[in-house]
């Protein structure tokens, strides 16, 4: 026999009792949802998904599970729907206890789906798709949800804490200001810097490893000064390139060159020494040794350092924004200045354009990552699985 979903079945049931509790409410009198004229409407499809979701916690298929998923986020969907068609004719205060039941429960129900989801095990392409692909899609869908639903329950105001519809509003409105900040924070500064870090900390990493002198005496220094926060280093280079896009190009190269250096050398000085001596055994030279065996053994700790160089750059290029204040241009001086002003909405709208322009470089690099190191134990393991 097969188990019970037990947090499915849990949250159906509190999901259930959240129908027959109060749901907006007034001086005098509080209302149940199907009470309410302009939402008493949602009162039998959320009984239908909730019934729905009660039957799917008896079994644990990867069908049933996947269904479950989408009546959870649907329930919690239609719930925020019906409590703001409520609480927009006239009820005053916040949400009641039944809306929270209803909402939260389905949440929960959706949450104990993904977790079945999660353990899934079979090699087809179905499972690997619900087990692998699934999950990551939801999450985000799911976190946005319970976003809107606690701002719309609550009614808290936008001057305090923006809904997830109110920061959409501002991305379609404002888009156009948006695209141009992060073009001057991402291209003219944080790219142009990366590029440069990375170019040079590649080419020193390379000295110091063919140097005992370097690596005695730069490399310590090197680890020292990549511990060196952002919010120190920004004023001194601010003070030394001006307040212009310059001086936050070079903090985006300091930031991306130590770690670059430090990963390179010990991907260089860690070349398994018995393929050193094959290649030494047939009379290799120095430079063919290294072009054929100790720098495509460093390239999987470059991209390493890339790959973690590529959000700590944008994200000290941001805050550099913030700590070296210049011409009102660029995604830091956006969420600076709007959050100064109590426009949060614009200020996650901006937050929003640079998490996904660190999420799309980020995949860029791993990509460049999969394209030169296909040779790659790592890689070829994930093909066999």
């Amino acid at each position: 026999m097969k188990k019970v979903n037990v947090t499915s079945l849990l949250s159906a049931l509190i999901a259930l009792a959240g129908l027959f509790l109060p749901w907006v409410a007034t001086q005098s009198q509080v209302s149940g949802l199907a009470q309410v004229e302009t939402a008493s409407w949602a009162w039998i499809p959320l009984l239908a998904l909730i019934v729905l979701g009660l039957i799917g916690s008896w079994s644990r298929a990867p069908v049933v599970a996947a269904i479950g998923l989408i009546l959870g986020l649907s329930g919690a969907l239609l719930a925020l729907v019906a409590v703001k068609s409520a609480l927009a004719t006239g009820y005053t205060g916040s949400a009641s206890l039944g809306f929270w039941f209803v909402f939260l429960g389905e949440l929960l129900g959706a949450a104990g789906m993904v977790n079945c989801l999660t353990t899934l095990s079979g090699a087809d392409r179905v499972t690997y798709v619900l087990r692998e692909v699934v999950p990551p899609l939801v999450v985000p869908a799911f976190l946005l949800l319970l976003w809107q639903g606690i701002v719309e329950g609550l009614r808290v105001p936008i001057a305090f804490f923006p809904s997830v519809t109110d920061v959409v509003r501002v991305l379609f409105s404002a888009h156009a200001v948006l695209v141009d900040d992060s073009i001057h924070t991402f291209i003219r500064q944080m790219l142009f810097g990366y590029i440069l870090g990375a170019a040079m900390g590649v080419l020193t990493g390379m000295m110091i490893a063919l140097s005992p002198f370097l690596r005695r005496g730069f490399l310590p220094l090197a680890t020292a000064v990549s511990s060196i926060p952002v919010i120190g280093l920004a004023p001194v280079l601010g003070r030394a390139f001006g307040v212009d896009w310059e001086s936050k190009a070079a903090v985006a190269s300091i930031v991306t060159f130590f770690p670059v250096v430090i990963n390179m050398v010990q991907g260089l000085m860690t070349a398994d020494p018995r393929k050193m001596d094959l290649l030494h055994s047939y009379a290799a030279r120095r430079g063919q040794i290294f072009r054929k065996l100790r720098f495509p053994h460093a390239l999987p700790y470059l991209f390493n350092a890339l790959k973690i160089t590529s959000i700590i750059s944008l994200i000290s290029v941001i805050v550099a924004e913030f700590l070296i204040p210049g011409p009102p241009e660029g995604l830091g001086q956006r969420i600076s200045l709007s959050a100064r002003s109590g426009r949060y909405d614009i200020t996650f709208a901006a937050i929003a354009f640079a998490s996904t322009l660190g999420i799309l470089f980020y995949g860029f690099i791993a990509l460049l990552e999969r394209v030169f190191t296909a040779w790659h134990s790592s890689f070829r393991g994930a093909q066999r699985r």
